[in-house]
């Protein structure tokens, strides 16, 4: 009995959540829009376009805000293309004269070693006579390169590539209406633009940029609440496969797929979800079980829907920020599971929790749990957890680890940064091996993204001591390693005796900078959109993006090992190391 009445709950809430989603469904890339939105479409990439650019924004004489929103009904009653172009030429040559003084200076990059410029926005519609008119692609032209700016006190981006400084200046309305259309492109233009211009990858994009604009144009026309608003920017920025990306408020995800959620810890094992950990004592999960389907819906179908919303980097890491905390959620507190236990598939009905019910229960059990930063392990081989090594705590850790025959860094927990920095005087011989490529943002070229070598950070400017120079280290990396942990083994892997060892990691690397949001969270609070924006690659260019870091020695979990309570990356890193000092 008790399982059909969750059976009709979960019909019902289905229903439910149908009749009360608001985002409207999106369109085939491909399909005809309405004028209107081809108009919406044209007033986003003018305006953008200009607000990166133009001296009287970068003055502070005009607002950029407010002549988007002067512009959006004029740019929607247009009837036809020619009538577009006119209002946003008109619009244009409105915002004063511009001085170009020395800008043409700053054409200089265009000279440098091509290998090292990648332009990454797609202005080609800039140039186009026959989608703009002649006046108006002859007027944008002016400013392709930023001209010089003189007393640039309130410009919307400040760049310095040298030391990855990047600063966006926006502003919050606490009057934002989601019910007001201007309200809502504000929000959309914003994102779509500095993700334009701003983010390093859209070149490892499934989908073309500006293929997606119009639909979402189109949704957001009808997205006339804050849910249905959340929902499609999204969906949005889910496109950009970045785990960087995120938002203040995240509201929309539980309104969407439900306040409960089992408090358990999943990694992917032999293709599955897989229970590594649980937070609640009477849990009918338990460690080892592989989930398969959730309320009767294969997982990874499951793992799809959640996607539309979450940005991840691959389809099959779920060890992430982002889909651990959002898998086995629903509407009802009473979920159905099915797992692979023994070598056969078993249904339960799993209780939930709410999510600060969870996030309380973690945070109690991390303030009793006694975290072990170090330790010498059979074979008098040392081993560091990463995650817990400090700047205050390194000098006696290493001094612990001096006399050990081989060193094992663990970085499948997201490490401290001076720290892991730091590690890299023990390891190193202070060659100035380059170890990544650094991409920077061109400060007078928007959208354009300058290489750089990037050597090994810190290290190189401090003393090396190299006490590990000679003796083997492993580093361990797996689908948890991601950002400034992927840019540390890449630091550690220019070192000759240090190999990496585990399973590919996150594949999510590069600087992550915020920008503010129009709206405001639901408790009221500036709220902000955060993505990559500094973009890092191999020695030779090679794609660290969505792909992660190969490891020298590959080794994968098993639902064996994790039932019996083993780190067989662990066994596998010692078992390297005692063969190295044979």
């Amino acid at each position: 009995m008790k399982t059909i009445m969750l059976k009709i709950s979960i019909i019902l809430s289905c229903i439910v959540l149908f009749l009360t989603s608001c985002a409207p469904a999106g369109k085939e890339i491909g399909t005809e829009y309405s004028q209107e939105v081809q108009n919406l479409e044209k007033l986003c990439l003018v305006w953008g376009y200009t607000k990166y650019r133009h001296p009287a924004f970068y003055t502070g004489e005009k607002d950029w805000d407010e002549e988007l929103l002067t512009l959006i009904p004029q740019v929607q009653e247009a009837k036809t293309d020619k009538e577009t172009n006119q209002i946003l030429y008109n619009w244009f040559m409105s915002l004063g004269q511009i001085n170009f003084e020395e800008t043409r200076n700053h054409q200089s990059w265009k000279n440098q070693d091509p290998d090292r410029i990648d332009i990454q926005a797609d202005i080609s519609w800039s140039k186009d006579n026959d989608y703009l008119g002649e006046k108006l692609s002859a007027a944008l032209q002016q400013i392709e390169v930023v001209p010089t700016v003189r007393g640039a006190s309130t410009p919307p981006v400040k760049i310095n590539g040298s030391n990855a400084m990047l600063q966006f200046y926006e502003k919050s309305y606490p009057d934002f209406d989601y019910g007001n259309l201007k309200d809502r492109l504000l929000g959309l233009f914003r994102i779509w633009n500095v993700v334009e211009y701003y983010f390093p990858y859209l070149d490892l994009m499934d989908e073309n940029w500006h293929d997606l604009l119009p639909d979402y144009i189109f949704q957001m026309l009808n997205a006339n609440d804050q849910h249905s608003y959340d929902l499609v920017l999204a969906s949005m920025t889910a496109k950009l496969r970045d785990p960087h990306v995120s938002f203040t408020d995240t509201g929309y995800i539980t309104e969407e797929f439900g306040e409960y959620l089992v408090p358990v810890e999943f990694m992917t094992v032999e293709g599955y979800p897989t229970v590594v950990n649980t937070f609640v004592e009477e849990c009918q999960l338990q460690i080892g079980d592989a989930i398969h389907k959730l309320n009767g819906q294969e997982i990874w179908e499951v793992i799809k829907e959640r996607q539309k919303y979450l940005s991840t980097s691959t389809d099959k890491k779920v060890r992430s920020k982002v889909l651990n905390g959002y898998l086995l959620t629903s509407h009802e507190q009473v979920m159905e599971v099915t797992v692979l236990r023994d070598g056969k598939e078993q249904t339960f009905e799993v209780e939930g929790n709410t999510r600060q019910e969870v996030y309380e229960r973690i945070q109690k059990l991390s303030s009793t749990k006694k975290i072990i930063t170090s330790k010498i392990l059979e074979g008098n081989i040392g081993y560091i957890l990463m995650g817990t090594l400090t700047e205050k705590n390194i000098n006696e850790t290493m001094e612990k680890m001096a006399e050990t025959d081989g060193l094992i860094l663990d970085l499948r927990v997201y490490p401290h940064y001076n720290a892991a920095l730091l590690m890299q005087r023990y390891l190193s011989k202070g060659t100035g091996k380059a170890s990544m490529q650094w991409g920077d943002p061109v400060p007078y070229y928007p959208g354009a993204y300058q290489y750089r070598d990037q050597t090994m950070g810190m290290s190189t400017i401090l003393e090396h001591k190299g006490e590990y120079s000679e003796k083997p280290v492993v580093v361990i990396i797996d689908e948890g390693t991601w950002s400034f942990g992927e840019y540390i083994a890449m630091i550690y892997q220019t070192n000759e005796n240090v190999i990496l060892l585990g399973e590919n990691s996150m594949g999510s690397d590069g600087d992550r900078k915020t920008i503010l949001l129009p709206d405001q969270s639901r408790q009221g609070e500036k709220r902000e959109f955060g993505f990559t924006c500094f973009g890092v690659y191999g020695p030779n260019k090679e794609q660290v993006q969505r792909i992660g870091l190969t490891p020298d020695i590959e080794v994968h979990p098993t639902i064996e090992g994790i039932r019996e309570g083993r780190d067989e990356l662990m066994e596998a890193a010692v078992k390297y190391i005692k063969e190295q000092n044979k």
